[in-house]
């Protein structure tokens, strides 16, 4: 075996070593060409630290290179004499760029790194970091491994672990109005590119919130059950802990509504549907969309009823303005009728709550009516709205439209811009740079008769147009989405092509 690098390093230290502390790596990158960017934090200033790069996980027992030290790298050593060497900085980081060139021919290799300190006394080294990985794939572009989760999952939620592993929880087979939830969850391993078990919710669950405390743990609130039914329990995800807990229910069963984390630490939690009756139509439940709100304490972990909406709202938009106030837009809603009693609706109308005073007030209208949408913060105290259902009748059931406006939070204004070149719901949107906005599939078609897109649109800040986008390699209507540490998103699952569920994954590469 090579042993130079040890020879070198030898000669550059003659310090003590310093008390033991965690050292942690974090490798962004994976897109060709571009630059990479690995940063190992030794929590010490000056301390001399290597990152080491393998074509391989490992593991490599560390007695091949050092008799006295019975411990394991959990990478290669194939590409040790390419390893970065450098001191840390008065922050205890050392930061090393990697440019990295356009190479189709490497796309999916996937390469491993880890970080150690040394000790050149008992054992050479000292402290052995986490290790870390990225897959390389073209920038600009998604990317499918072939990598397919556990279950096939539309409505999913996704969340951080303690261990840098990932966590997909719930969602459904089944269809928008008739899903079949799951109370599974999944532990995507970037390691080894795979999935598996992960710790069971208290119920199933689909059309939830997922909001994060500030204690760092994660509030899951209501959704649909395994029959389809909306719920009023919740549960705590710990993810140190990596158990889910229940906790106290919400007053009202809410499916579709909104929740938002608030400056105060509690959660507020509008709208929604209560019930999925399917008599006399299959429009029913929206009947069932309710106009009140709740707040979750979770110090007291006590819910407390909060002020009424202007109008019942399911499918709604919430942001958090600059100043604390919370913005309710749009949604499905029904508006009642003399003689036929009641009649389907999609809103343009908002409302605006405010914390401190604990009241709703009705805010400035949208240009058009939408809902099933994410808002895109686009800087600047600005929210992009593009697409949404925005037709709802007894005899249009729940059509897309191609539309967007933007709401600016520090004029409390709408402003409408170019459209889309096809009418989407229930997609997925990310920033790219640069003032650029991929919105990614969705679906048109109807409520009850979608038809995923796997095309995608590129909003500009520049121009407030949109142009297309790079195509996903599968068409996906209420996907999941992760923003990767390596620096991807990942998209899981959704409904796709003939009302399929898929259990599907890919990546973005930026």
């Amino acid at each position: 075996m090579h042993l130079r690098p040890r020879i070198v390093l030898a000669t550059l230290l003659g310090a003590a070593p310093v008390a033991a502390q965690n050292l942690t790596l974090d490798v962004v990158g994976g897109s060709a060409p571009a630059t990479w960017t690995l940063d190992a934090n030794s929590g010490q200033p000056f301390e001399i630290v290597a990152i080491v790069p393998s074509a391989t996980a490992g593991p490599t027992p560390c007695w091949w290179f050092d008799p006295n030290d019975a411990r394991s790298l959990d990478i290669g050593i194939d590409m040790l004499s390419l390893a970065w060497v450098g001191l840390s900085d008065l922050s205890g980081h050392f930061v090393q760029p990697v440019p990295f060139p356009a190479a189709p021919a490497l796309q999916d290799l996937p390469l491993f790194f880890q970080s150690v300190t040394f000790a050149f006394t008992t054992t050479l080294l000292d402290r052995i970091g986490n290790n870390d990985v990225v897959r390389v794939g073209n920038a600009g572009a998604f990317r499918d491994r072939f990598v397919f989760s556990q279950y096939d999952r539309a409505f999913a939620s996704v969340l951080p672990r303690a261990d840098r592993k990932w966590l997909l929880v719930g969602g459904a087979r089944g269809q928008l109005l008739a899903q079949q939830a799951w109370s599974t969850s999944e532990i995507y391993d970037p390691i080894t590119d795979s999935f598996s078990a992960g710790p069971a919710l208290t119920t199933p669950r689909s059309m939830h919130s997922a909001t994060k405390l500030p204690n760092g743990t994660w509030l899951f609130a209501g959704g649909v059950n395994a029959t389809n039914d909306p719920q009023a329990s919740c549960e705590i995800y710990d993810p140190i802990a990596d158990t889910f807990t229940a906790v106290t229910p919400m007053g009202t069963p809410r499916m579709g509504h909104t929740a938002t984390l608030l400056a105060n630490g509690k959660v507020l939690v509008t709208g929604g549907i209560q019930a999925m009756p399917v008599v006399p139509t299959q429009l029913e439940p929206v009947h069932q969309t309710v106009a009140t709100s709740e707040l979750y304490d979770p110090v007291a972990n006590t819910w407390t009823a909060g002020p009424n909406l202007t109008t019942p709202r399911a499918g709604h938009m919430a942001l958090t303005r600059p100043d604390g106030k919370v913005l309710l837009a749009g949604g499905i809603s029904w508006d009642n009728v003399i003689i036929i009693g009641w009649l389907p609706a999609v809103r343009r109308s908002t409302d605006i709550y405010d914390p401190t005073a604990n009241t709703v007030v009705a805010g400035p209208q949208m240009a058009t009516a939408r809902s099933m949408i994410d808002p895109v913060d686009l800087g600047g105290d600005r929210w992009l709205f593009a697409g949404g259902i925005s037709a709802l009748t007894l005899a249009n059931a729940g059509t897309p439209t191609a539309t967007a406006e933007i709401y600016n939070a520090a004029t409390n204004t709408w402003t409408t811009v170019g459209s889309m070149a096809t009418a989407r719901g229930n997609h997925k949107a990310f920033a790219r740079g640069n003032g650029q906005f991929l919105l990614c599939g969705g679906a048109n078609g109807t409520i009850l008769s979608p038809t995923a897109l796997s095309s995608t649109e590129v909003f500009s800040t520049a121009t407030n147009t949109f142009s297309a986008g790079p195509s996903m390699n599968t068409a996906r209507a209420g996907a999941a989405m992760f923003h990767t540490p390596q620096g991807q998103v990942q998209l899981f699952g959704g409904g796709t092509t003939g009302g399929v569920i898929t259990n599907s994954t890919e990546w973005y590469y930026f």
